[in-house]
């Protein structure tokens, strides 16, 4: 911000929701009151749907930045903590397999564990060969409903436990509607009814609302979801569709029944006939959801299949329509979209906040000031651009690599084409086991491309030269001792819900 300025810059934010009030949150963390005003717009005559929300674990880097306390947070909001993803029928009827957020054994002279792993399923054979399971910290205390927080010994393998939550997204957002009101952010319970502009498409002046007149602002922040009143309606910033590779655009929710006594540390996506399926456990219900695409499906057929499937026949449904997809400049002007005014991929990889996340850093990162901001735009653009496509990669692939064909649906998704970067990638794993990653500041790692390839079976001819150099009595015995050591590990902790007993049940 420019020094010589006598007046506080004006960001006024456009919506509330978690997408809204995380903007705000960390916006009223890191900027200085006496040279920033933050307002809020919102209207609480506008329903939302309360879901419950699956994270990854960079949303705790959000919480620490917010520098809030961790279990006041899971109290606050019925939260469970969450080790991985479990993946159930997605290459075939009765598969499973999970996405864990913790690392596979351990890198052995500078070559990823997963060849040394490979190599060893190519020499036992699968019926011989140790469990992918058993080498991942995160997915056997999963299975086993375990749960602790990293212990200071960094020596242990559980001085490294990867880990995110559940929890519900109205109450998290209510959480840091008050966080952010005490630390000076203006919140307006208004409706807008357009946005005030020289020229059509131009930089926005102010906002009009219905009770509060106009409210002027030098940035503004579309947080208003789907319907992008601002970066879609008033900048008129194109939308790119990915339904041609990504065709779930639905879903329908309904509150799932609660098991005090099975709170298990991980979402459920479960594969069904034309879709799939989330479980999200909370403190105090588990969230239920069917995903489906409404090319293959209409509502009342999902509703009425989705509620035998999970034998809720009286409760009222929410349903949900999206676009998977990006907006072709987020930033534009004096406006920038945070969450799903942005672009959205669908659920299955938990990435919802996430975007959201990131667009927030990446906006404090090039905080725009009085001035030509061009360049910022620019760089904000680029790199949004680049996050969503890459997710949209992954995420379209545990489409692609399925066996099923019991449906039109999956009939589809099997022989779709796919965009060059995605068949770049599955070619080289292919070739000799290599993941590429378009850059470091790509979300997915190599712990969340191996559990998706080998979870639904695409397995590599060769692996790295560097894994073949090992004698083979010296690799059994090096993955015998990682699976002795995380069971050993997972043996002393206690289980989830003990550990959410002691620390943050919620009142």
């Amino acid at each position: 911000m420019n020094q010589s300025m006598t007046h506080p810059y004006q960001i006024v934010i456009l919506g509330g929701g978690s997408a809204g009030w995380m903007t705000a949150a960390a916006l009223s963390k890191v900027l200085d009151p006496k040279r920033y005003r933050i307002t809020l717009v919102e209207s609480t005559q506008i329903g939302t749907v309360s879901v419950g929300e699956a994270t990854i674990p960079g949303i705790r880097e959000f919480n620490q930045l917010l520098e809030l306390d961790e279990d006041e947070f899971l109290r606050e909001t019925n939260g469970s903590f969450k080790l991985g993803i479990a993946f159930e029928n997605w290459q075939n009827q009765g598969d499973f397999y999970m996405h864990p957020f913790g690392p596979y054994g351990v890198t052995l002279h500078g070559v990823p564990f997963h060849h040394y792993y490979l190599r060893h399923v190519r020499e036992q054979g699968d019926d011989k060969a140790i469990p992918l399971s058993d080498l991942n910290l995160e997915w056997r205390a999963a299975m086993e409903g375990k749960f602790t927080r990293p212990i200071a010994d960094k020596r242990s393998p559980l001085g490294h436990i990867k880990y995110a939550y559940h929890f519900d997204a109205l109450k998290y957002a209510g959480y840091l509607k008050k966080y952010a009101t005490k630390r000076g952010v203006v919140a307006l319970d208004d409706r807008m009814v357009e946005a005030r502009q020289a020229i059509k498409h131009g930089p926005i002046e102010a906002l009009i609302l219905e009770k509060n007149g106009e409210i002027e602002g030098d940035f503004f922040i579309d947080c208003s979801g789907f319907k992008a009143l601002l970066i879609g309606e008033a900048l008129g910033v194109s939308y790119h569709d990915w339904r041609q590779w990504m065709p779930c655009d639905s879903a329908v929710a309904l509150p799932g029944k609660h098991d005090n006594d099975n709170i298990v540390p991980y979402t459920r996506s479960i594969a069904h006939h034309e879709g799939w399926r989330w479980r999200i456990p909370l403190q105090h219900r588990t969230g239920e959801g069917y995903v489906y695409s409404s090319r293959f499906t209409d509502t009342e057929t999902a509703e009425r299949n989705f509620r035998e499937t999970i034998g809720n026949h009286e409760s009222k449904a929410n349903h949900l329509r999206w676009i998977n997809g990006r907006r072709d400049a987020p930033w534009r002007h004096n406006c920038a979209a945070i969450g799903l005014s942005a672009g959205f991929i669908e659920p299955l990889e938990s990435t919802g906040l996430q975007l959201t996340q990131s667009g927030i850093m990446r906006l404090i990162s090039l905080l725009p000031g009085p001035g030509d901001n061009r360049q910022r735009a620019a760089a904000f653009n680029r790199y949004a651009a680049e996050e969503i496509t890459n997710i949209r990669d992954l995420v379209l692939c545990h489409y692609k690599l399925t066996n099923r064909e019991d449906s039109e649906f999956w009939r589809y998704c099997k022989q779709m084409e796919i965009p060059d970067s995605v068949r770049e990638r599955l070619d080289l794993y292919r070739e000799n086991g290599s993941v590429f990653r378009n850059s470091n500041n790509e979300l997915f790692n190599e712990i969340s491309w191996i559990s998706m390839f080998e979870g639904q079976g695409l397995r590599p001819e060769n692996v790295h030269p560097l894994a073949e150099q090992m004698p083979a009595q010296t690799l059994q015995h090096h993955l015998e001792t990682i699976q002795r050591v995380f069971a050993q590990s997972v043996a002393q902790l206690p289980t989830h819900e003990h550990f959410i007993e002691k620390y943050c049940k919620a009142p």
